[in-house]
């Protein structure tokens, strides 16, 4: 399971509800101010590398107000004299004076750059679109920018859908799909699987800036953005700007503690939303008390691990999988629980799980004539190329049984495993360690109270490794909050990003 704001799946489902992603109000732009001063030094090149960040980058139109680019990068940073990749990025033109590049990554993995550049005045104020160019990168191995493959989109799509019992013959065949994954992987993107890791995409950020003209590393990450933003922090702590990294990932937590934690705030998140739902008994449909609700999801998903539910395509039945994810995706900002009641409402009244589909569709990045992007692929491949697998099929075994305690709707069906991992073709060498940054400049990390995705004792632990940071606290629902929740976190951010002012520590209500 991966945390991630990933502007397609939002766009696409508060489009289906009649809501917008984000409040775009506008408050004074910064007249005069220039952060990117142009007497401003560029950082020294990393030798070995000048021809990287020196390369010319040609800009071509690809849309209203949009640039795009391929930018040059070596496969492997050890060896730059070798095989080269290509790296996509989209720059959306500031609307005036442009005082700089604000570098975005919306998260994933897998999370496409260019695709939240595009769909920028969905994250960001009329002020920072106005005086900033947005430029968003698909990270390697992502999109556009040499993307893993792996599957057909049959197959890719089939082992998605799958559930998997569990018995013997459940666990051979998720076995099998794994095995699956893992060849296909090996012989469709070969040795670009040992290079796609967040350590790479960081120092690719760093060429992306100095060919855009850019002294310092200005940047939004969100999620997985947060930690190619604390990676590029560890690397090139002289070139930091002003950095905001919203909904942070612990650098340090195992993969069962992120599963876990993860894991156990989606369950807290499914509760927030019965909550309110019960609080409104003639929209919602479900009866009784939160406990009652929570015990009929899990008699709707028990069920769909034999019978998957009809949906209006013959050839889709949503099975357990795909409902379970379906109701992740809507977990993931509260703007989504009315479409999440009106699917919950078509399946109980057995008029079938087509707005079920649509939401799991939504998560995998599925689209009616195959998949829109390789975000699934990516995540796979980013993953294993950062985190080491760990343990064996017993280990695996017990930690899923502390998974169905923590989290009794959604443990038991997610279960835990680091199969994929362990078959990978190319291996992790080492966990990724806690960032232990002293910064040139003060960083904002933002968390949210009610995130499932990305806990808030996260977003204190990333905060507390960085030796020049504040943290933004919103108390409310959702994954992230910058941009989607309200002007006591956007205004202190939009000033910090446009003039330079440092906000203080800062706790947000809800609204």
């Amino acid at each position: 399971m991966s945390g991630k704001r990933n502007a397609g799946i939002l766009l696409l489902l508060l489009t289906a509800v009649g809501m917008s992603a984000a409040g775009c109000a506008r408050f004074g732009a910064a007249d005069g101010i220039r952060p990117h001063s142009v007497s401003a030094p560029m950082p020294k090149i990393p030798a070995g590398l000048e021809k990287f960040y020196t390369q010319s980058i040609r800009w071509k139109d690809c849309g209203e107000n949009l640039k795009c680019a391929k930018v040059t990068v070596p496969l492997d940073y050890r060896n730059p004299a070798g095989q080269t990749i290509k790296i996509a990025v989209k720059k959306r033109l500031a609307a005036g004076k442009a005082i700089g590049s604000l570098l975005v990554n919306p998260g994933g993995p897998g999370g496409s750059g260019q695709e939240m550049a595009a769909g920028a005045k969905e994250y960001f104020s009329d002020s920072i679109l106005h005086s900033f160019d947005v430029l968003g990168f698909d990270p390697r191995g992502v999109g556009q920018s040499s993307p893993v493959d792996c599957l057909s989109d049959r197959d890719l799509g089939k082992i998605l859908e799958a559930s998997y019992p569990q018995d013997e013959a459940g666990e051979a065949q998720k076995t099998a799909d794994v095995k699956k994954i893992a060849a296909g992987c090996k012989e469709k993107s070969g040795a670009l699987l040992g290079f796609v890791g967040t350590e790479n995409a960081a120092r690719d950020m760093d060429v992306i800036r100095h060919t855009a003209g850019d002294p310092r590393l200005y940047y939004v990450g969100y999620s997985y953005g947060t930690s190619l933003g604390g990676t590029y922090a560890r690397l090139f702590p002289e070139n930091v700007g002003r950095m905001v990294l919203d909904g942070a990932v612990s650098p340090s937590a195992t993969e069962f503690e992120k599963n876990s934690a993860q894991l156990k705030g989606f369950e807290n998140s499914l509760d927030a939303y019965l909550k309110d739902c019960l609080s409104a008994p003639k929209l919602c449909p479900f009866k009784g008390s939160v406990e009652q609700a929570r015990q009929k999801i899990k008699y709707i998903l028990k069920s769909a691990l034999r019978t998957p539910i009809p949906t209006s395509d013959p050839n889709r039945p949503a099975t357990q999988s795909a409902l379970m994810y379906g109701i992740i995706t809507a977990l993931y900002d509260n703007k989504l629980w009315p479409l999440l009641s009106q699917a919950f409402d078509s399946v109980l009244k057995n008029k079938g799980a087509d707005a079920m589909m649509f939401l799991f569709d939504a998560y995998t990045g599925r689209g009616a004539d195959g998949f829109k992007n390789n975000s699934m692929e990516a995540n796979w491949a980013i993953t294993c190329a950062d985190t080491p697998a760990g343990g064996d099929a017993r280990d695996w075994k017990e930690k899923s049984a502390q998974l169905a305690k923590i989290s009794p709707v959604f443990g038991e069906i997610q279960g835990y495993d680091e199969e994929i991992c362990a078959n990978w073709p190319y291996r992790a060498k080492q966990r990724q360690e806690k960032y232990h940054v002293s910064l040139s400049a003060p960083v904002v990390v933002v968390g949210t109270t009610g995130d499932p995705a990305t806990p808030y004792q996260w977003a204190k632990e990333f905060a507390a490794d960085l030796s020049n940071s504040v943290l933004i606290t919103w108390e409310g629902q959702g994954h992230t909050a910058y941009g989607r929740s309200t002007e006591c976190v956007r205004k202190p951010i939009d000033k910090y990003l446009l003039e330079g002012t440092v906000p203080k520590n800062l706790i947000c209500p809800a609204k």
